[in-house]
């Protein structure tokens, strides 16, 4: 039986050059990072870059480790990928003799992440990662990218405006990544940090019925939606924007990053049903829209659907994949956005208020030049008085993990 391997049939243009520490790259006298291209050849010298940690602080070039010399052909610029040592805060995992508690996850495309986790007082506390952001950038990049391509069918290929409108879809292309980038980083920070304060719950309760030297691991498990964005076309197992949105999910890449920030393994279990069923009574309800409302008349039970999917997965994974309804189940949901910044009604809602304050005059106008959402957009009213609205302002702060850490230099 043959195999139908084939080699690439187009040669690469540019690959990735890795320099090896203490060998391939060396700092110079002069305070300049050279990187050696091999014997008889002369060395690429670069300005020091600055390396700062996730947690804001700067890494010594003696804790470098690997570096890599990447293009990115979309953006069109060369980058530095340095790799560094970083202290270890992973969380405890499981242990034989050790309590544990588990952190159950429901992954989605309008939600990205639901985390559900027991409490020590009986309830559940639930967060629901907003992942409106993340739909945003790629609706974006979608019509921008349609609306290129149909322009690039009408030109001949290899003309001036051909070009021009390859590189522009490219340059949106790239854009889109480092903003998804960033976004799905901000999603596993809020994810992590909602798992640390769990553990630290559980720590302390433990620590006060069992001694101070009392650790407690901690079990991520998800539902297990690998593979549904596969042969969505050829089965019709859902419309055109359906397909589209799953085709560009980046739930592996969320995935690699909360194990990376956690330092724990992500476990998968089967979701069947997990949205459907109470938590309550174990009544299977058909869900529509984003609110799950039991049909039990005797049991009324009504909560967000993405949270009534965490629980569930929770008790999947607690009890060996069998639903077990808890009458008294208290559930408290927590709403997080995966960027800070200011929605489109609160910033009509502030610029409104800008105009009836500069109304009243400019010396009762509200100072807002030194706010982290400050104004950029600027009007005039009908007094003649500047009045600015607040846009949108991305949160970069990232948490500390685990292992070996990764800085881009542009």
């Amino acid at each position: 039986m043959g195999l139908k391997a084939r080699a690439p049939w187009r040669e690469k243009k540019y690959r990735p050059l890795s320099f090896s520490a203490k060998f391939g790259w060396r700092i110079t006298p002069e305070g300049r990072l050279a990187l050696s291209l091999g014997r008889g050849r002369g060395r690429v010298v670069l300005p020091l870059p600055e390396v700062i940690s996730r947690d804001g602080q700067p890494v010594s070039p003696k804790d470098w480790g690997e570096i890599r010399l990447c293009w990115d052909r979309n953006d069109r610029s060369w980058s530095l990928h340095i790799s560094y040592t970083a202290p270890s805060k992973a969380l405890p995992g499981r242990a034989e003799g050790r309590p544990m508690v588990t952190v159950a996850i429901d992954e989605g495309v309008i939600n990205p992440m639901t985390l559900a986790a027991p409490m020590p007082d009986g309830g559940m506390k639930v967060l629901v990662v907003n992942g409106r952001q993340g739909r945003s950038a790629k609706r974006y990049r979608n019509k921008v990218v349609a609306r290129l391509t149909s322009r690039m069918s009408r030109c001949k290929n290899g003309s001036r405006k051909h070009r021009r409108l390859v590189a522009a879809k490219k340059q949106v292309e790239a854009k889109t990544e480092r903003r998804l980038h960033d976004f799905d980083h901000q999603v596993c920070a809020k994810a992590e940090q909602f798992t640390r304060e769990v553990h630290e719950t559980w720590t302390e309760h433990h620590q006060e019925i069992s001694g101070p030297a009392t650790v407690v691991g901690v079990r991520l498990v998800a539902g297990d939606v690998r593979g549904i964005e596969q042969n969505t076309n050829k089965k019709r197992r859902a419309s055109r924007s359906t397909r589209q949105q799953l085709s560009q999910w980046s739930r592996g890449r969320q995935e690699d990053f909360l194990q990376y920030k956690t330092g724990l393994r992500l476990e998968h279990i089967s979701e069947a049903h997990s949205s459907q069923t109470c938590p309550r009574c174990n009544t299977r309800t058909k869900v529509r829209g984003r609110e799950y409302v039991c049909k039990n008349e005797s049991c009324g039970f009504r909560c967000h659907r993405d949270a009534v999917g965490g629980v569930n997965i929770h008790t999947l994974a607690v009890n060996d994949g069998t639903f077990v309804p808890d009458p008294d189940l208290d559930i408290e949901v927590t709403y997080r956005r995966s960027q800070t910044g200011w929605s489109s009604l609160q910033r009509s809602l502030h610029a409104y208020h800008q105009n009836v304050v500069g109304r009243a005059g400019a010396a009762c106008r509200e100072e807002r030049r030194s706010a982290q959402n400050r104004a950029t957009r600027t009007g005039t009213t009908a007094a003649g008085v500047a009045v600015d609205s607040a846009v949108i302002s991305d949160d970069t702060t990232a948490h500390p993990g685990a292992g070996r850490e990764l800085a881009r230099v542009a």
